[in-house]
């Protein structure tokens, strides 16, 4: 495919610091409204890849496109297409839930959200009004995971979106994913768990010790490496 026919591209994405691995020769590439899975046990080179295709990092070598641009040249004006959800979460602590989002909307320059987002904090069942310091883990993934998605962008990108969240949580989550996804929101999914994104990604690549190993179904993965869901 085309990089315009693609949401991400990339092509021998590599990543070094200094003597550590960081990645290397990472090739994606992601068709506009799909699910794409990417896994890989934790150090793997996860988190590298997605802040060098969100253009947070500058890569050693090769390329990285969204939406048929480079992230490097145009990434302020790409981010604004995008919803992040980091793995973990830091806010400034004295302000609450609600005051963060307003920021967040604020800055999207959305005037049309706050009922969005108080709709999705009863959803998630989070108190907007707690300082965010009195939040557990688990409630600061809430909010984060209403920031990424609460000005509707075209592209969601998530790095192990369901740590600290319980059962119920995540049941939601994926709920809320699948209704993004039918509504056309393409999404980038990372995690070190196979099982969690199995069911809801068209394609999976796994990586480790920075390098692409395998692509494919999730069945098809299953399939070739041994029956346990962490690789």
């Amino acid at each position: 495919p085309t990089a315009a026919m693609n949401v991400i591209e990339t092509v021998a994405l590599t990543k070094s610091y200094g003597q550590q691995r960081g990645i290397d020769k990472v090739s994606i590439a992601v068709k506009k409204g799909e699910v794409f899975g990417f896994i890989g046990p934790n150090g793997a080179g996860k988190s590298t890849t997605i802040r060098t295709l969100l253009g947070l990092l500058h890569p050693t070598r090769g390329s990285a496109l969204l939406f048929g641009e480079d992230v490097v040249k145009q990434g302020h004006l790409l981010r604004q297409r995008i919803g992040y959800l980091p793995s973990e979460v830091d806010y400034y602590a004295e302000m609450t839930s609600r005051e963060l989002l307003h920021y967040h909307v604020d800055l999207f320059g959305i005037t049309c959200a706050a009922k969005m987002f108080e709709d999705l904090a009863q959803y998630f069942e989070l108190d907007l009004d707690r300082p965010i310091a009195d939040l557990s883990f688990g409630n600061k993934k809430k909010c984060a995971i209403i920031q990424a998605v609460v000005h509707e962008p075209e592209l969601l990108v998530l790095d192990e979106p369901t740590s600290g969240l319980d059962p119920l949580m995540q049941n939601r989550f994926f709920e809320l994913l699948e209704q993004r996804n039918a509504d056309g929101t393409t999404i980038f999914f990372s995690s070190h768990i196979l099982e969690i994104v199995e069911n809801m990604c068209d394609r999976v690549i796994i990586i480790n010790r920075g390098r692409v190993v395998a692509a494919g179904s999730s069945k098809e993965l299953r399939e070739e490496f041994l029956p346990g869901n962490r690789y």
